[in-house]
């Protein structure tokens, strides 16, 4: 393992036993970038699984028990100033929830490219055409919202970029950001709807008036990771594997055999 201050993994933990699913992540993840700080982050009050102990971790850092309860409490973790100053001394941080997995080790290369945040895209169904792309684009900077006020958020999301739970952030910038935006944030975090999660908040909030964090758009996004629409991302990416994907869990079949190659067995 090097001590590289670049970036460093960082794996999510609030329970002390794995599924199985959970455990060929995290396996994987030590599997392909062990040349990497990996640090794990958790309740103050857990003890991590026996088999996460044994992988050797770069540290292990605590948080306010509340941050793990819900999503609600993650949320408010993603969203804290506190948790990205606990990570100030790297330039980046790669997020990998334990429904993520990485196919060969592109992180520095993905730091080097200059974004603030690159996640899993959003990806629709098909292409959109022209018009539906106007309406998104003026629902997204409207933000146009529904009779009983709730935003067009699923519209806004179509084809963006993207989901936190494999996700790169540079770590400065979200620091300053989490302190200088707690109105706003503070907004988000009263709503306690999936509309309001911490990832709408970087990916799209933010973003809404003027660029504030440098986003990819969907095709390069696509070769840091795909997460839903899979037959499309392959399309779009040329049939080529991205850095690594999200929540494959919910698409088993479709991932069954590529992981059989890296052997996973799901």
């Amino acid at each position: 393992m090097t001590t590289n201050t670049k970036a460093a993994v960082i794996i999510p933990f609030y329970k002390t036993i794995l599924t199985r699913y959970e455990e060929i992540a995290l396996k994987q993840c030590f599997n392909i970038l062990d040349g990497h700080p990996i640090i794990a982050v958790k309740p103050h009050s857990l003890t991590l699984p026996e088999s996460a102990t044994k992988k050797g971790f770069y540290d292990i850092i605590s948080f306010d028990d509340k941050y793990f309860a819900d999503i609600h409490g993650y949320n408010a973790l993603m969203l804290s100033e506190e948790f990205y100053k606990s990570f100030i001394n790297y330039e980046y941080i790669l997020i990998y929830q334990l429904d993520a997995f990485v196919f060969r080790d592109e992180l520095i290369e993905w730091c080097s490219k200059g974004y603030d945040y690159i996640g899993a895209p959003w990806t629709y169904k098909k292409a959109p055409g022209l018009v539906r792309k106007l309406k998104n684009y003026l629902y997204f900077k409207n933000n146009a919202k529904y009779k009983d006020g709730m935003p067009k958020i699923g519209r806004q999301m179509e084809d963006r970029v993207g989901n936190g739970g494999f996700s790169l952030r540079r770590v400065k910038t979200f620091a300053n950001y989490a302190a200088s935006q707690r109105e706003k944030i503070e907004e988000y975090l009263r709503m306690r709807h999936p509309w309001f999660n911490e990832d709408i908040f970087w990916s799209i909030e933010l973003n809404r008036k003027k660029q504030q964090l440098v986003i990819p758009e969907l095709k390069t996004a696509l070769k840091f990771a795909f997460e839903t629409n899979l037959d499309r991302c392959l399309h779009i990416n040329n049939n080529q594997l991205p850095f690594g994907c999200h929540a494959w869990d919910k698409h088993a079949d479709f991932w069954r055999p590529i992981f059989k190659s890296f052997n996973a067995d799901i």
